[in-house]
């Protein structure tokens, strides 16, 4: 049986103009867009190695949720992985960060980050902007 490994990822989000945009980035390599996700290092809990991914890959800081919007799984290699993912309202964009020679950032509306997406994570985007709007009214 293949060990789990657990992931943190965080899903950054505004709101311009009534409306809530998410920031993605793109892979290593820059073929795809995703959300910035890594490695919960030992001794470290998922919400801040989730803010670290978000600084790290997006150049992106702001209030994370306590606890995940939700967790998925999946296989890579020969590797299980738990991703836990939490929300966060992005406070700070900073104009240069550490990966930013490798990646590039983008706000997208939510249908269109959705899209770019694994089938887990559009439902967990959907699942925020519910609670975002639930949050605003």
């Amino acid at each position: 049986m293949a060990r789990e490994h657990q992931q943190a990822a965080v899903i950054p989000y505004r709101i311009r103009n009534r409306r809530v945009e998410i920031a993605l980035v793109t892979t290593f390599k820059g073929r795809s867009w995703i959300v910035p996700k890594g490695w919960v290092d030992d001794g470290e809990r998922p919400r801040d190695a989730a803010m670290r991914e978000a600084e790290e890959e997006a150049g992106l800081r702001g209030v994370v949720a306590r606890k995940p919007l939700g967790r998925y799984r999946h296989v890579k290699g020969k590797g299980l992985r738990r991703v836990d993912v939490y929300p966060m309202r992005v406070t700070k964009v900073l104009e240069h960060w550490l990966e930013d020679k490798f990646r590039r950032r983008r706000w997208m509306r939510i249908r269109d980050a959705a899209a770019c997406l694994s089938e887990e994570l559009q439902q967990l985007i959907h699942d925020l902007e519910g609670a975002v709007e639930d949050s605003r009214n």
